[in-house]
Protein backbone atom coordinates (compact mmCIF):
# COMPACT_ATOMS: atom_id res chain seq x y z
CA UNK A 1 0.00 0.00 0.00
CA UNK A 2 1.49 2.95 -0.62
CA UNK A 3 2.14 6.11 1.94
CA UNK A 4 2.82 9.47 1.18
CA UNK A 5 4.34 12.28 3.40
CA UNK A 6 5.10 15.83 2.76
CA UNK A 7 6.02 18.59 5.21
CA UNK A 8 6.41 22.39 4.38
CA UNK A 9 7.27 25.61 5.91
CA UNK A 10 3.96 27.89 5.73
CA UNK A 11 5.88 31.31 5.35
CA UNK A 12 9.48 33.17 5.96
CA UNK A 13 8.39 34.48 9.59
CA UNK A 14 10.72 32.98 11.79
CA UNK A 15 9.78 32.88 15.70
CA UNK A 16 11.94 32.00 18.36
CA UNK A 17 13.85 30.54 15.24
CA UNK A 18 11.08 27.97 13.62
CA UNK A 19 9.24 28.42 11.01
CA UNK A 20 5.43 27.65 10.92
CA UNK A 21 4.97 24.82 9.00
CA UNK A 22 2.62 22.05 8.13
CA UNK A 23 2.98 18.02 8.19
CA UNK A 24 0.97 16.07 5.64
CA UNK A 25 0.54 12.49 4.64
CA UNK A 26 -1.99 10.47 2.89
CA UNK A 27 -2.60 7.29 2.22
CA UNK A 28 -5.44 7.12 -1.23
CA UNK A 29 -6.41 3.17 -0.81
CA UNK A 30 -8.14 3.79 2.53
CA UNK A 31 -9.01 7.62 1.79
CA UNK A 32 -6.98 9.45 4.25
CA UNK A 33 -5.74 12.66 4.80
CA UNK A 34 -3.86 14.06 7.70
CA UNK A 35 -2.63 17.54 8.04
CA UNK A 36 -1.32 19.91 11.20
CA UNK A 37 0.81 22.68 12.44
CA UNK A 38 4.36 22.35 12.75
CA UNK A 39 7.20 24.87 14.46
CA UNK A 40 10.29 23.81 12.66
CA UNK A 41 12.71 23.66 9.79
CA UNK A 42 11.78 22.98 6.11
CA UNK A 43 13.48 19.18 7.15
CA UNK A 44 12.36 19.00 10.71
CA UNK A 45 8.56 19.68 9.15
CA UNK A 46 9.25 16.76 6.32
CA UNK A 47 10.54 14.44 9.30
CA UNK A 48 7.47 15.21 11.27
CA UNK A 49 5.70 14.32 8.27
CA UNK A 50 7.04 11.35 8.09
CA UNK A 51 6.95 10.44 11.80
CA UNK A 52 3.12 11.30 11.90
CA UNK A 53 2.38 8.59 8.84
CA UNK A 54 4.32 6.25 11.01
CA UNK A 55 2.94 6.44 14.15
CA UNK A 56 -0.36 6.27 12.32
CA UNK A 57 0.90 3.08 10.33
CA UNK A 58 1.95 1.20 13.69
CA UNK A 59 -1.26 2.59 16.06
CA UNK A 60 -3.15 1.12 13.02
CA UNK A 61 -1.93 -2.42 12.18
CA UNK A 62 -5.42 -3.61 10.58
CA UNK A 63 -5.82 -1.45 8.14
CA UNK A 64 -2.33 -2.74 6.87
CA UNK A 65 -2.19 -6.51 7.43
CA UNK A 66 -0.54 -9.00 4.68
CA UNK A 67 0.02 -5.48 2.67
CA UNK A 68 3.32 -4.47 1.65
CA UNK A 69 3.94 -1.05 3.24
CA UNK A 70 5.60 1.53 0.69
CA UNK A 71 5.78 5.05 2.37
CA UNK A 72 6.80 8.17 -0.43
CA UNK A 73 8.15 11.14 -0.49
CA UNK A 74 9.72 14.09 -2.32
CA UNK A 75 12.10 15.27 0.37
CA UNK A 76 15.67 14.19 -1.11
CA UNK A 77 17.50 15.00 2.68
CA UNK A 78 14.90 12.55 4.87
CA UNK A 79 14.45 9.68 2.13
CA UNK A 80 18.29 9.28 1.71
CA UNK A 81 19.07 9.97 5.41
CA UNK A 82 16.54 7.37 6.53
CA UNK A 83 18.00 4.80 3.87
CA UNK A 84 21.43 5.49 5.23
CA UNK A 85 22.58 6.80 2.02
CA UNK A 86 23.27 10.34 3.51
CA UNK A 87 25.49 11.77 6.24
CA UNK A 88 22.68 13.15 8.99
CA UNK A 89 23.43 16.22 11.01
CA UNK A 90 23.56 16.15 14.53
CA UNK A 91 20.64 18.48 14.77
CA UNK A 92 18.57 15.87 12.67
CA UNK A 93 19.50 12.40 14.36
CA UNK A 94 16.60 12.37 16.30
CA UNK A 95 14.40 12.33 14.01
CA UNK A 96 16.19 10.08 11.60
CA UNK A 97 16.62 7.78 14.69
CA UNK A 98 13.07 7.70 15.38
CA UNK A 99 12.42 6.39 11.32
CA UNK A 100 14.95 3.80 11.68
CA UNK A 101 13.14 2.52 15.25
CA UNK A 102 9.62 2.41 13.14
CA UNK A 103 11.56 0.10 10.86
CA UNK A 104 12.54 -2.08 13.00
CA UNK A 105 8.33 -2.72 14.08
CA UNK A 106 7.14 -1.78 10.55
CA UNK A 107 8.31 -3.13 7.27
CA UNK A 108 8.52 -0.30 5.19
CA UNK A 109 9.98 0.79 1.87
CA UNK A 110 11.30 4.77 2.33
CA UNK A 111 11.12 6.12 -1.57
CA UNK A 112 11.99 9.39 -2.99
CA UNK A 113 8.81 10.99 -5.51
CA UNK A 114 8.71 14.01 -7.37
CA UNK A 115 7.05 16.92 -5.72
CA UNK A 116 4.54 17.37 -8.62
CA UNK A 117 3.29 13.37 -7.68
CA UNK A 118 3.30 13.54 -4.26
CA UNK A 119 -0.63 13.62 -3.28
CA UNK A 120 0.36 14.31 0.59
CA UNK A 121 1.34 17.97 -0.87
CA UNK A 122 -1.93 18.99 -2.46
CA UNK A 123 -3.10 22.42 -1.70
CA UNK A 124 -0.47 22.78 0.50
CA UNK A 125 2.34 25.15 -1.80
CA UNK A 126 2.79 28.12 0.35
CA UNK A 127 6.17 29.26 -0.59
Amino acid sequence: MQCFFYGTIRDENIEDGHHSGVVSFSIPDLGIVFRAKFKGTPVECEYASLLALLEFIEINPHLFQNKTVEVLGDSFVVVNQVNLQMVCNKDLETYRNMALVYKKKIPYSLNWIPKKENPAQNELSFR
